[in-house]
Parts: C-alpha cells; structure tokens; sequence
C-alpha cells in the first residue's frame, strides 16, 4: 500500500556551521538514495550559537510504497549518516500520514 508522508527532520546539538554542513551533505546522500530529494528540502539554521539541519517536505507528501518496511529502514539510515559526522547530535525524524483517517485507524496519530 502506498501512503502520502509529511517528512519533518531535526538534527540540533551541532557545533560549528562546518559541522551542520557535513551532517545536511550525509542527510542529502541518504535522501537522494531513497529519490526523494526533490520532495524533502535540507537547510541549516543557527540560533543562539546552536547550529541544526532542518529537513522538511514541501507542498506535496512524499508517496511511499511498503511504508511499514521502508520507515525503519529511512530512521536508522538517517541515523546512521548523522553518527558518521558526530555522535553528540540529536535526531528527530517524524514520517507522518497525511491522510488522517487512515492514521487515526493505524493508531498512528
């Protein structure tokens, strides 16, 4: 089955710009893997010296087949490139249902 996703990704505790850099390029590499890349836009953002990537879908979901098998997978590779630049960072990574009728019957609302 296939399922419209609302991607929302926040890596924090970053140090340095150069650092938030190498974590959006390795966050890039994996979206651009699933062929996603043109769906979900990656940006870093500094506030108050802490600097994060922010990784959002735009105007349209992202439409995913076998989502029960391809989510898990997603997380731990975005996980996974994140560790590669630092272990010290927080990852929030959100795969929400657009369609709130068929979340609220999954239980995933």
């Amino acid at each position: 089955m296939s399922v419209n996703l609302r991607i929302e990704l926040d890596v924090r505790g970053l140090v340095s710009r150069e650092q938030a850099e190498e974590a959006r390029q390795a966050i890039h590499e994996v979206i651009r893997d699933e062929r996603i890349d043109d769906e979900v836009t990656l940006s870093v953002l500094e506030r108050d010296g802490e600097f994060m990537v922010l990784g959002r879908t735009g105007f349209h979901p992202v439409i995913i087949s076998g989502v029960r098998y391809w989510e898990p997978e997603f997380k731990r590779s975005i996980e996974v490139a994140v560790r590669t630049v630092t272990a010290e960072a927080d990852v929030r990574l959100l795969c929400a249902d657009v369609d709130l009728e068929r979340a609220i019957e999954a239980g995933t609302i």
